[in-house]
């Protein structure tokens, strides 16, 4: 596998994890309720699931990137913004009550 590619796969395990943040808070604000959607429970619990797993994903591979290639920059910044998204993330989930 190609090193760049390690780079934009953790890339895009960030922004689908930042997408999927960004509809719940959107669900959130909207006074539209989402209980009335037939089905939607298991759609919405696998929403969550991918949340939380996306940043796990994005710093293991971007861990890997690292390894493979130490001395880029990019690298460097990927693996700091993966964990930015899983600390802020763990965090999240630690102080609101929630859950």
């Amino acid at each position: 596998m190609a090193k760049v590619s390690l780079r934009t796969a953790s890339v895009y395990c960030l922004v689908v994890c930042a997408a999927i943040w960004v509809f719940f808070l959107l669900i959130r604000v909207s006074s539209f309720d989402i209980r009335v959607i037939p089905g939607i429970g298991p759609i919405m619990l696998a929403a969550l699931v991918s949340v939380i797993l996306a940043p796990i994903v994005a710093t293991g591979i971007a861990v890997i990137a690292l390894v493979r290639r130490p001395r880029a920059p990019i690298n460097w910044l990927i693996l700091a913004c993966a964990l930015a998204a899983l600390f802020g993330e763990g965090a999240l989930f630690t102080v609101n009550a929630w859950l």
